[in-house]
C-alpha cells in the first residue's frame, strides 16, 4: 500500500488523529473487491485516510468534511501535493450540515468524526448510501470505555452512551445486517437488508 510517510508522522508528532493502517487496509480491500466509486468521510483530519484510499484504489471521487479549519487547511495542501485535487474535495463544515442536505449518493461512507454523534448521524448517512454501499464506523470501542476494558471518563460519558446507542441500533435493526470488527479500536460494518 503507497502511504505518505510524511503525513502520518505529521500526525503523529502532533497528536492528531489518523486512522490505524490495519482499518485503511480493510477499507481499501472492501473498495476494490466491490469496484466502490463514490466515497463520503466524516472527519478529514489532514488528509491521511482519503489520499491513501485515493492512492490504492480505482475510487473515482471522495467527499471528505472536517469541521477544524486548522486540519482542513492542512488537508487540502497535502492532498494538492499529493496531485488528488480532483479526485477529493474537501468540506470544512460540520457533518451533520452536510448529511442533512445532501443529494449525493455514496458508494461507501467511512464515519470517524465525532464518536457521541454517530446515532444522530445514521438516519441521513442511510438516505445517502447506495443501496448496495456499507458505512464503516471507527473508534467503536472507543480505548476499551464502550467495552468496560477501562472505567469511563467523567468528560466522556455522554459520548459513551452515544457509541453504545449506535451499536445497539445497527445490529437490533431489522432493516441493517451490520457486524463490529475487533481491529484498530473496533470497526462496524454496516450493510442495509435489501427486501
Amino acid at each position: 500500500m503507497k502511504i505518505d510517510k510524511d503525513i502520518k508522522k505529521y500526525g503523529v508528532e502532533n497528536n492528531i488523529p489518523i486512522t490505524k493502517d490495519e482499518v485503511l487496509d480493510m477499507i481499501v480491500k472492501m473498495i476494490n473487491d466491490n469496484d466502490y466509486k463514490n466515497i463520503l468521510e466524516i472527519g478529514t483530519a489532514i488528509g491521511y485516510g482519503s489520499i491513501t484510499m485515493a492512492n490504492n484504489t480505482n475510487l473515482e471521487h471522495i467527499d471528505t468534511l472536517e469541521i477544524d479549519a486548522d486540519r482542513y487547511k492542512i488537508a487540502l495542501e497535502n492532498i494538492e501535493k499529493a496531485g488528488l485535487d480532483t479526485r477529493i474535495k474537501v468540506y470544512l463544515t460540520d457533518a451533520k450540515d452536510y448529511i442533512v442536505k445532501c443529494d449525493k449518493k455514496y458508494d461507501l461512507i467511512y464515519l470517524d468524526g465525532p464518536k457521541g454523534q454517530y446515532i444522530n448521524y445514521l438516519p441521513y448517512l442511510l438516505k445517502i448510501l447506495n443501496d448496495d454501499g456499507v458505512i464503516v464506523a471507527d473508534n467503536l470501542f472507543f480505548h476499551g470505555m464502550v467495552t468496560g476494558k477501562i472505567p469511563v471518563s467523567k468528560g466522556c460519558r455522554a459520548m459513551i452512551k452515544g457509541l453504545h446507542k449506535y451499536i445497539d441500533e445497527i445490529t437490533s435493526s431489522p432493516n441493517l445486517d451490520s457486524k463490529i470488527i475487533e481491529i484498530g479500536d473496533g470497526v462496524g460494518i454496516t450493510k442495509k437488508r435489501l427486501k
